[in-house]
């Protein structure tokens, strides 16, 4: 890449992506401190989120079987890590206010920002290479980190919502 290309990508680039980047910093940023979050919202963030991960996958790279085995096993491996790591592990439960008490961390920020410039960054090299969509290993690995890092927020919220459970 030439020092004259960047310019000329970032200058294609239309300007609510720019907002959706500045939204979804100042979205990580709130994550970094204790915050209670009400159980109707931990239900839908997550499934939002997911949701901008698979319209990000199959918006670039279509509805093939790579494309959805790739985002399926990346979901599955992500709710099996992270529920086996108990994450996040200090959150409690307040039943009186249905909501949770969710500790402060940066790893929602990175990963906001790993799914936007995914989808960025795929956006770009499909526009320079378009066959990259029909490359097996390609759809595979990148449908795969879009369904792992796009499911970790609905992982999280399943490890948080089993607090809420009455013990057996």
């Amino acid at each position: 890449m030439s020092s004259t290309t960047l310019p000329l990508i970032l200058g294609q680039v239309p300007l609510w992506v720019w907002g959706l980047l500045l939204a979804l910093v100042a979205l990580g940023l709130s994550q970094a401190r204790d915050r209670w979050v009400s159980a109707a919202r931990l239900r839908r963030m997550p499934l939002a989120f997911l949701a901008f991960s698979a319209w990000g996958t199959v918006g670039a790279l279509g509805w093939q079987a790579f494309t959805v085995l790739g985002f399926l096993a990346g979901l599955w491996a992500t709710r099996e890590l992270v529920h086996a790591s108990g994450w996040p592990g200090a959150a409690r439960h307040d039943a009186a206010r249905n909501a949770f008490l969710v500790p402060g961390s940066w790893t929602p920020l990175a990963v906001m920002m790993g799914i936007f410039a995914i989808k960025f960054l795929l956006g770009t090299a499909l526009a320079m290479s378009p066959q990259l969509a029909q490359q097996a290993g390609v759809v595979l690995g990148v449908s795969a980190l879009n369904g792992a890092l796009g499911s970790l927020f609905l992982a999280r919220s399943r490890n948080l919502m089993a607090r809420s459970a009455p013990a057996a």
